[in-house]
């Protein structure tokens, strides 16, 4: 039967809703300590448009067979005073199924191999397909650590981005290959004519087709931005990433067993799926 370890998972969503609701309560108690005038001050540029790019990774322990991924946003941001800024934003959010993660022959954190109770009969799943793309819109809520003025070169921020995501999952396929071991030889074989073949195509495993489902998650985080009243401000800013329960490759959710290979959910896993990225950015200030 397949395992997954979801009580660390639970534990991050439950400190990235925590944060948010800081962040929010915190804002008016900043606000008010920079006095009614400051609140209400005009800009000479209090609206903007942004554009980021970078590179995601899977964060946390056993969150699937996954790579570096790629992220992109755009969005639009009013700043409301010298510390709160509110918009929204759309965002992308790529990851390609990556082998080498599964091999755990190869030294992956994966689970590729799974013996017989003797420990004399394996199979050894090599699997394609399975990439995720994610895209999400967004309500951005940005609060400046520092409060920001047409003045300032540089400001620190955290921000928090609730979201509605539509998350698509490619089609897996693989190979599980036969392998025994012979006694009298000493030595590991490989029988081609019993190695297994598999897609969605097979009867029963009609689970391992493509998927488009809606979700929704949350990105957090802090950055830093120079020149944040100028017409061109820069930006770089990590994020932690959850994004609520969704099927992906996960080998390392099934022990080593001959029983999580005739798994029929094998090689997939539903649970929440956290992501650390980074990203550069430019916006556009009037």
């Amino acid at each position: 039967m397949a395992y997954s370890s979801s009580k660390p998972l639970f534990s991050m969503k439950n400190v990235f809703f925590t944060a948010v609701i800081l962040m929010v309560v915190s804002a008016p108690a900043f606000a008010q300590d920079e006095g009614s005038a400051v609140a209400k001050a005009r800009f000479e540029r209090d609206k903007s448009v942004y554009l980021g790019v970078g590179a995601s990774f899977v964060f946390g322990d056993n969150i699937g067979d996954y790579g570096v991924g790629a992220n992109f946003e755009i969005g639009f941001m009013k700043r409301l005073n010298k510390l709160i800024s509110v918009g929204g934003g759309f965002s992308y959010l790529g990851f390609d199924y990556d082998p080498s993660v599964s091999e755990s022959y190869n030294g992956g954190k994966g689970n590729n191999i799974f013996f017989n109770n003797s420990d004399d009969l394996a199979r050894v799943v090599f699997l394609e397909g399975g990439d995720l793309s994610l895209l999400s819109l967004s309500v951005n809520i940005k609060l400046n650590l520092i409060p920001v003025s047409d003045n300032t070169k540089i400001s620190v921020y955290g921000f928090a981005k609730p979201m509605i995501t539509s998350i698509s999952r490619s089609a897996v396929s693989g190979v599980g290959e036969l392998w025994y071991y012979d006694y009298q030889l000493g030595n590991w074989f490989n029988d081609p004519d019993y190695d297994d073949i598999w897609d969605s195509n097979t009867p029963g495993l009609e689970g391992l087709g493509g998927e488009t489902a809606i979700t929704g998650g949350i990105l957090m985080g802090p950055g830093i931005e120079l020149f944040p009243s100028k017409r061109f401000s820069f930006f770089t800013q990590v994020a932690i990433g959850y994004t609520f329960p969704i099927q992906y490759v996960s080998t390392a959710a099934y022990p080593p067993t001959i029983d999580s290979y005739q798994d029929e959910k094998f090689p997939l896993t539903k649970s929440g799926f956290p992501s650390l990225s980074i990203q550069f950015g430019m916006s556009i200030n009037f």
